[in-house]
């Protein structure tokens, strides 16, 4: 059984970050992240927005498009994440910053390619992303340690 903690974030395509960054922050009230000028914040610092830069969506799955798009929600137990999505026919995989390159996965025995975090479509192509904030980028770049 997969175990989810909580949402942890938000993908979201922006064609021109900086009209994307006045509606979150000018309209919405996020804040921006202290170190990184593309990830916006409550003011808890419980919940953020990713914006990613992007053109055109494909609508193959295949392309940095299609990553820019996802929800992440977060959990304690990678291994039992991949382990889970595996026994139910799923195809999780790792990604690189920039969406560039992905490892599938076969097992969850070396879950350290890329961000560190674990990627998977569901059957609609929706991108879902499993993150453990003591994992991967989270406590380096973002600091987002409790």
């Amino acid at each position: 059984m997969i175990t989810i903690k909580r949402l942890n974030h938000v993908g979201i395509r922006a064609l021109d970050p900086a009209r994307s960054a006045a509606f979150y922050v000018g309209v919405l009230g996020l804040e921006p992240h202290p170190t990184k000028k593309n990830w916006l914040r409550t003011k808890d610092k419980e919940f953020s927005v990713h914006l990613m830069p992007g053109t055109e969506r494909s609508t193959d799955g295949n392309d940095a498009a299609d990553l820019a798009r996802h929800f992440a929600l977060e959990s304690d137990d990678l291994e039992g994440v991949v382990d889970g999505l595996l026994a139910a026919g799923y195809k999780p995989f790792q990604s690189d910053l920039k969406a560039e390159h992905r490892k599938e996965l076969t097992d969850s025995r070396d879950l350290t390619f890329g961000i560190g975090t674990i990627f998977v479509f569901d059957p609609d192509k929706n991108l879902v992303e499993f993150v453990d904030r003591t994992r991967g980028i989270f406590p380096e770049v973002l600091g987002q340690v409790p």
